[in-house]
């Protein structure tokens, strides 16, 4: 019951500093969606609080996944574990997509950055302990992960804008569309590379179900569902892109190597 409590505090800490983060920076404005339900009936505020706790406190829960053969200070433990969060999150904000202005692409990864680093902050204060901790290295092996999950993730989003025809600026951009898909899949199959070096006595698909699915898919899914408290968007649409994302993640994940 105390964890939670001190959960559900880093939850409404890190909600409240990217409330405050939003007002200080410049809105993009775009023409390409409508707003939401929220935005028009003037519940937005409310509605992304409410979220945003709901966000934060089960990102920050996840913590306890590898916390305990994570190295260093906890201050270094928890911020460890909120920038492999940041850049995961930073990767899908450049996702080329038709209501996306220029201006975004900057305001939003600083934005949503820096929130998950206090969130980091916060958990290695409260839950890290200092420990010196044996931390695999990365190997030549790592290099078969590595393209893999990268790969996967790019098959998976070519299916999506090919065979689904998903919300995409695929059909106008490319190219552009095609150099995201191959650098986001090395920085998630870097990411998950990372977090495996953490998970242990775990067997290779109980594994690449906790990394895949839980550490990269609950915070995709957090992370994606940001949208709808925003704009009008394709429900349907935005279910199918997550859970193609994180089932292509999750399968890549099989390679990851096994560490006692």
């Amino acid at each position: 019951m105390k964890n939670l409590f001190k959960i559900l505090l880093v939850g409404i800490i890190s909600t409240i500093c990217r409330i405050l983060v939003q007002f200080l920076i410049p809105a993009g404005k775009q023409t390409v969606l409508q707003p939401s339900l929220f935005a028009t009936n003037g519940t937005m505020q409310m509605a992304f609080s409410l979220y945003g706790i709901i966000v934060y406190s089960l990102i920050a829960s996840l913590f306890f996944l590898i916390c305990n053969h994570l190295s260093g200070n906890r201050i270094l433990q928890g911020l460890k574990y909120g920038l492999s969060c940041c850049v995961v999150w930073i990767a899908y904000l450049y996702e080329p997509l038709p209501h996306v202005v220029w201006i975004d692409r900057i305001t939003y990864p600083l934005a949503d950055g820096v929130t998950l680093l206090i969130m980091g902050l916060l958990l290695g204060i409260l839950f890290g302990k200092t420990r010196n901790v044996w931390v695999p290295k990365v190997l030549v092996k790592d290099m078969i992960p590595l393209i893999t999950i990268s790969v996967c993730f790019t098959v998976g989003r070519l299916i999506q804008y090919n065979i689904f025809d998903i919300y995409s600026s695929f059909n106008n951009k490319h190219l552009e569309t095609m150099i995201w898909c191959v650098f986001t899949g090395l920085i998630i199959a870097g990411t998950m590379i990372w977090l495996n070096r953490y998970i242990r006595g775990k067997n290779k698909i109980s594994r690449a179900i906790i990394i895949g699915s839980l550490l990269f898919g609950l915070d995709l899914l957090l992370f994606n569902f940001f949208m709808p408290l925003v704009f009008k968007v394709d429900i349907w649409d935005l279910i199918l892109r997550t859970v193609i994302d994180i089932c292509a993640v999750t399968l890549g994940c099989l390679t990851l190597k096994h560490y006692d």
